[in-house]
């Protein structure tokens, strides 16, 4: 066996052993969708279980790294709850394993590799604007009875893993939070390419502008979350 066989099957029995109890599965679908750190007595009133239950289910889970733990301070003083949310690892199994983030990284190689007067920021930029129309183009974002460019926006981010949150901001503005980077291990290494493509994309979702649209925070540059506001 090959060492990146041996590590997909370890990879594979670690998982299975993880998500071997429908309870656990749930709790770590429902602790890494939150769009905000959770608690063992929040998991437990969600599920109708002990928290003590809750609990070993979430210790188990960060001992397979699948998520991580940390402390909420409330600022009233006592002892900080520890709460969870979803860790950095990614899981991504496929069989017989497939190599797209690798073709990936080529092509961004060559989309850099550009003759000068192309730029590749602007062309991701298009490009993700394009994707973003497609989506709806091809009923991905669901119209429903007259619902809002937004809501529909959101489910749709929700759907495809951004964990994602859609407030009103001081001035007006909707503010979108965006708690995962789905392509965050591209974009780490080509951050002006992969998030003008996000950015694209996500002016199309909103039906806004250019002008209409400021990210503000960055989970490539250390933020906890991307930030963008959007003025429609």
């Amino acid at each position: 066996m090959t060492a990146a066989r041996d590590v997909h099957k370890i990879r594979l029995e670690a998982l299975g052993e993880a998500f071997a109890d429908a309870t656990r599965r749930a709790v770590y679908h429902r602790a890494a969708e939150s769009p905000v750190p959770l608690s063992a007595a929040e998991v437990a009133a969600g599920f109708g279980v002990h928290r003590t239950v809750a609990r070993a289910h979430l210790e188990k889970l960060v001992e397979m790294g699948l998520l991580r733990a940390a402390a909420r301070r409330t600022g009233a003083g006592g002892r900080p709850a520890k709460v969870y949310s979803a860790s950095a690892q990614r899981i991504d199994l496929t069989l017989p394993p497939r190599c797209y983030e690798s073709l990936a990284r080529l092509l961004l190689d060559l989309v850099s590799a550009l003759p000068a007067e192309i730029e590749p920021a602007a062309l991701a930029l298009a490009v993700g604007r394009a994707y973003g129309r497609g989506l709806a183009h091809a009923g991905e974002l669901d119209d429903g009875p007259a619902r809002p460019a937004g809501e529909r926006a959101l489910e749709w981010l929700i759907s495809a893993g951004y964990a994602a949150e859609l407030d009103s901001g001081p001035t007006g503005a909707r503010v979108l939070s965006l708690h995962n980077c789905v392509y965050k291990e591209l974009a780490v290494s080509a951050p002006a390419i992969v998030c003008a493509f996000d950015r694209g994309m996500l002016r199309a979702l909103f039906g806004a502008a250019d002008g209409d649209h400021e990210q503000t925070l960055s989970i490539v540059d250390g933020d906890s979350s991307c930030r963008h506001e959007f003025t429609l």
